[in-house]
């Protein structure tokens, strides 16, 4: 399906629908920090946590009021402490709207509304509707640089359009860049924008067909905007009491380590793999670029790390992994030259935890794509995910730097 129309409908339609900043669903939800050790896994893959730590061995977590005494039960027979950091979230993330300076970012929101956006913001995350106009204006003004085509659609309807940036001189080589597959993560898909602008206006990767899945979870990320802003999974209507697939759970290599098999837990795995439309989506469309993709890189957030396979073993070692390493280094250094924000290349079960049924496992385990990563962006956790719009900008210019500096190592 072509851009055209049917994109110019949905945006003037979410436009009309507009968009809340409540966040009822969170009224009640504390964040505590744990001390002593970890928090017991077998809260997190029951639902009854929601580790916010997603980039590291888990002490923060986030408490529903309804699943208080449970957890307090638990952490003191694991001999485990922990004090109350935020007491009641909806009103942390209101309060947050006044911090981020709403009069800023309503003067730059004229540069990028839902029915003219020639630009990605560099201070304010853009809502669903400022990323879809912002696609088909690129589309519709340079043709020449860059293609946007639907690949299939969310659960509840929505489009996943994926951005072909198309190279000047073709070497026959791809990346694939995918972002915004957990919604409550911001940055990612905020990146992913600046880096088709920065294609279209910038020839460096000139040789290099990028494609780039700026919001592979769209009904999610509209969530987090109108309802929940800590939503993670897709929007799955599920028969439990709970709802929603972790879409980095679902891929078809080693389903299920290191995954939940409760649909209330955020690592709910799904019934089967790809059960979900999106990473079916995603799949098809790679499997089409296969045979000359080079690099898929995943945006997540947060750690500032880049994390090679595998995900589902700490011992069985990836194929090529050394130049897996050597690359991503080369990544680390040129990102921290940009901005002097470093980055740490680790291994995803090895320094963190298992994590199967991801998009750089099931790249590398059947894609055999030589090179690739999850990229967890900024911070470390100081802000996680709901790191201040300030930081678009740079986070977007040390990934852009990093991408172009592995990209040249890769193909030279």
């Amino acid at each position: 399906m072509c851009l055209g129309r049917v994109l110019t409908a949905v945006v003037l339609l979410t436009a009309a629908r507009g968009a809340s900043i409540t966040q009822e669903a969170l009224r009640g939800h504390q964040v505590w920090e744990v001390s002593g050790g970890l928090v017991p896994q077998h809260l997190v893959m029951t639902g009854l946590v929601d580790p916010l730590d997603h980039s590291g061995p888990s002490r923060s977590i986030r408490v529903a009021p309804e699943f208080a005494s449970k957890v307090k039960e638990s952490l003191h027979r694991a001999d485990l402490t922990y004090r109350i950091l935020v007491h009641d979230l909806s009103t942390y993330l209101e309060e947050e709207e006044v911090r981020e300076g709403r009069s800023r970012r309503d003067a730059e929101n004229i540069t990028c509304t839902c029915s003219s956006c020639l630009e990605p913001l560099h201070s304010q995350y853009m809502s669903f509707c400022q990323i879809e106009r912002f696609l088909a204006d690129m589309a519709q003004t340079y043709p020449d640089r860059i293609n946007v085509t639907s690949i299939g659609k969310s659960v509840e309807g929505r489009d996943i359009w994926l951005a072909h940036l198309k190279p000047t001189n073709p070497l026959d080589k791809s990346i694939w860049v995918e972002a915004g597959l957990h919604a409550r993560e911001w940055i990612s898909p905020a990146v992913a924008l600046h880096l088709i602008h920065r294609l279209i206006h910038n020839s460096s990767m000139a040789g290099i067909d990028a494609f780039i899945i700026p919001m592979a979870n769209p009904d999610g990320y509209v969530y987090t905007w109108t309802t929940n802003r800590f939503w993670r999974k897709n929007r799955r209507i599920l028969a439990s009491n709970c709802d929603g697939v972790d879409l980095n759970r679902n891929w078809d290599f080693h389903f299920g380590v290191g995954a939940s098999t409760d649909p209330c837990s955020e690592v709910y795995k799904g019934p089967s793999a790809f059960s979900e439309p999106e990473t079916r989506a995603l799949r098809d469309a790679m499997l089409k670029e296969k045979d000359n993709m080079v690099l898929v890189l995943a945006l997540h957030s947060f750690g500032q790390n880049l994390l090679y396979p595998w995900g589902w073993s700490k011992t069985v070692q990836a194929p090529g992994r050394d130049e897996l390493i050597a690359t991503g280094k080369v990544f680390t250094f040129a990102a921290r030259k940009a901005t002097d924000v470093k980055y740490n290349v680790i291994n995803s079960a090895g320094d963190f935890y298992f994590a199967s049924g991801a998009t750089d496992d099931w790249a590398l385990g059947m894609l055999k794509t030589k090179y690739a990563y999850t990229l967890e962006l900024r911070d470390k956790g100081t802000w996680g995910f709901s790191l201040p719009s300030d930081n678009i900008a740079d986070c977007s210019e040390e990934v852009w730097q990093g991408l172009n500096a592995m990209v040249n190592d890769i193909v030279s």
